[in-house]
């Protein structure tokens, strides 16, 4: 993980709009941990084929399955994460692929601290 401390010094998280995914929620502390546990749940897939298009070198995939991961990333960060997958999906459209395995280990990092992000963000709120 890049950074432990997810918030900044006014208490702001780094990744992350606590209003808006409430938002996205309806408010809905309940919901919003099912929406979170099934987008955690499909992390290590989404990761995994990506990894694995950059290795085959497979353009296409990686484009295809970057822009569908961002679309899902983009419901609770519009941060570093959904940018590096914008990045991978732009690569893979133009068949740049040479930096892209670099674009992947920040976008392993950046994943990693939005997940922690979340699971500290539910942890508040269900209190």
């Amino acid at each position: 993980m890049s950074n432990t401390n997810t918030t900044n010094n006014a208490g702001e998280w780094r990744l992350i709009d606590g209003d808006r995914i409430l938002d996205m929620a309806i408010g809905d502390t309940e919901f919003l941990a099912e929406l979170i546990e099934l987008f955690m749940c499909t992390v290590s897939d989404q990761m995994c084929e990506i990894g694995l298009a950059i290795e085959r070198k497979q353009a296409e995939t990686l484009a295809l399955t970057a822009h569908g991961f961002k679309g899902t990333v983009a419901n609770y960060t519009k941060g570093e994460p959904y940018l590096l997958l914008q990045t991978l999906e732009d690569d893979g459209k133009s068949n740049r692929l040479q930096d892209a395995s670099i674009s992947y280990a920040a976008l392993e990092n950046e994943m990693q601290e939005l997940i922690t992000e979340l699971n500290t963000f539910m942890a508040q709120v269900s209190r």
